[in-house]
């Protein structure tokens, strides 16, 4: 049997075992972790193309470099189902209808070729007539008699869906496809403890399960020093900035571990762990010029799991391995049924509750268009490997809280149509244009006039930086100001952070939108919206409530 394969495994959850770790990466963060460790993967194996062969890690492992580009296109699908039927999920990964519609398209044309050169990093012929060596008669004989081994993959998952469509996938959509591909590998792994032993995927191909969980470790240490880079110190939400960074520094070894086992590495060892023959060992030590090498430094963790997030619960569309282990290998473990997860919290610490404090939800119907704002010279650059991380961190905060709102309160029917989101970088010409195209104030002349926002967010230049003009660049558009709205969200904060208090931030009314500022930081903006989001609905209702030229608000 496959160690905990009763249970799910996603990036949010942290639940491939029972007692989950308290001191989790938020989901996307986790999500760009596995990302990453399929890229180190793909590139432990691209150095070694000369010296592993496919079809050495079929018998031994069950999969090969064309699994791995498999996958990929099976996440494709799965992805644009999710954008097709649900509008949460087009919003994160889409934004507008025209852009899902595009994004939609182009995963239904992502195919085989498009998955295999960013596994061989070439195309696959490319790749066969440099690398790939005659089989003989051996290797056949053993990769036939590994048969119940192989990954299989359903011939209709991997046809194209669509022909013809020129358009290139966002970073944002890729790392889910990546991801998506580590974690089936993971799973294809699970699924063959009893079958696959470490010495032999350390002896044919360089690399074992712990070389895989250390490439997650690996990952957190670099999104660690990215935000550690970040320019948000002197930001009121330095606080929740350092324990973002102490969750990814104490994320260790261990951890990683059950993400890839599905278990403790003791418990898998005690469990499934082999002792080997003599010719094994003789052929692991022949083999040590491939293996993967790891920096001890970069491995040990770099604080206390004191200071660390609570685990995060916020699950995106991620790929669900929930069924039990199949009676035969044979069967597709990378195709199985996706299970679509729910929000349960929101994705920011719950240190303060605020909700004896904030009123429910206004009453009847309310579909809102949100635009979401991000203000980074360097986020518009791309100048970040994990990409903008603060845009993100609102928009999962407020699906999630307006899910909750929708399951709490049956007479309360608040929904979003769909979510708008750019990154300009900080100037106040870049920042103004996108604010009146979002309030009705100016057209795009290349789109439609239909990107008028209820609620506009924008994350990033509140603080005293001479680059921070973010607020300067909201007045100026603004018709009316709120100062107690921001004024209140400080005094608030300041009970857990007493830096709240010299946010900049600015908020009031641009024709029938309403914007806010939030601080840079992505936990710092996620609270701040937690805080002011049952408000703010109340102040859009309002927005909308002229009848018959009365106005019908408090």
């Amino acid at each position: 049997m496959s160690p905990n394969s009763s249970s799910p495994f996603a990036f949010s959850s942290m639940s491939v075992v029972e007692n989950e770790s308290e001191n989790a990466p938020t989901d996307l963060i986790m999500e760009q972790m596995a990302a990453g460790a399929f890229g180190a993967l793909c590139e432990h194996l691209r150095h070694l193309s000369d010296r592993v062969q496919n079809i050495d890690l079929m018998t031994v492992g069950g999969f090969c470099r064309n699994c791995l580009a498999k996958w990929m296109v099976i996440e494709a699908r799965k992805l644009s189902e999710d954008l097709r039927v649900d509008r949460v999920s087009a919003s994160v990964f889409a934004g507008s209808e025209e852009a899902c519609i595009l994004t939609v398209n182009t995963l239904y044309s992502f195919g085989y070729e498009e998955a295999a050169k960013e596994v061989y990093g070439c195309t696959y012929t490319e790749w066969k007539e440099r690398h790939q060596k005659m089989a003989t008669e051996e290797q056949v004989r053993r990769y036939e008699e590994s048969s119940k081994l192989h990954a299989t993959h359903e011939s209709n998952l991997l046809e194209r869906k669509s022909a013809g469509v020129s358009g290139q996938l966002s970073e944002r959509v890729m790392i889910r496809l990546r991801a998506g591909a580590f974690l089936s590998l993971c799973h294809h792994l699970r699924n063959r403890s009893d079958e696959v032993q470490n010495i032999e995927l350390m002896t044919i191909g360089g690399f074992c399960r712990n070389c895989l969980a250390k490439w997650l470790v690996l990952q957190a240490r670099k999104i660690s020093d990215r935000i550690g880079a970040d320019d948000v110190a002197v930001s009121y939400f330095f606080d929740q900035r350092k324990r973002t960074i102490d969750s990814l520094d104490s994320f260790g070894y261990d951890e990683a571990a059950q993400y890839v086992y599905g278990c403790t590495y003791p418990e898998w060892k005690k469990l499934y762990q082999k002792k080997a023959t003599d010719d094994q060992m003789e052929r692991y030590r022949r083999s040590k010029g491939i293996h993967a090498m790891h920096d001890d430094d970069w491995l040990a963790t770099r604080s206390s799991k004191e200071g660390a997030y609570p685990a995060q619960h916020i699950p995106s569309k991620a790929q669900v391995c929930t069924a039990a282990r199949p009676s035969s290998l044979l069967s597709d473990v990378c195709c199985q049924d996706v299970e679509s997860l729910v929000a349960t919290t929101t994705g920011v610490t719950q240190s303060i509750d605020f909700s004896h404090r904030m009123p429910s939800p206004p009453k009847g119907d309310l579909v809102l268009k949100i635009g979401i704002l991000t203000v980074s010279d360097r986020a518009f650059a791309n100048a970040y490997e994990t990409g903008d991380l603060s845009g993100p961190a609102v928009e999962s905060t407020v699906i999630a809280i307006i899910k909750q709102m929708s399951t709490a309160f049956q007479d309360q029917n608040i929904s979003i149509s769909h979510i708008e989101k750019t990154i300009v970088p900080d100037e106040i010409p870049k920042i103004t244009d996108v604010l009146m195209l979002w309030s009705g104030k100016m057209t795009n002349s290349d789109r439609s006039s239909e990107e008028r926002c209820d609620l506009v967010f924008t994350t990033g230049g509140t603080g005293f930086a001479a680059r921070d003009v973010t607020p300067e660049a909201t007045n100026l558009v603004l018709d009316r100001q709120c100062f107690g709205l921001m004024s209140w969200a400080g005094m608030e904060l300041t009970l857990q952070q007493p830096l709240a208090t010299l946010s900049r931030a600015s908020a009031g009314t641009s024709r029938d939108t309403l914007i806010i500022n939030l601080p840079g930081n992505p936990a710092g903006a996620a609270q701040v919206v937690e805080l002011l989001l049952p408000l703010l609905l109340h102040a859009v209702k309002d927005l909308r409530s002229v009848v018959d030229g009365v106005n019908t608000s408090y």
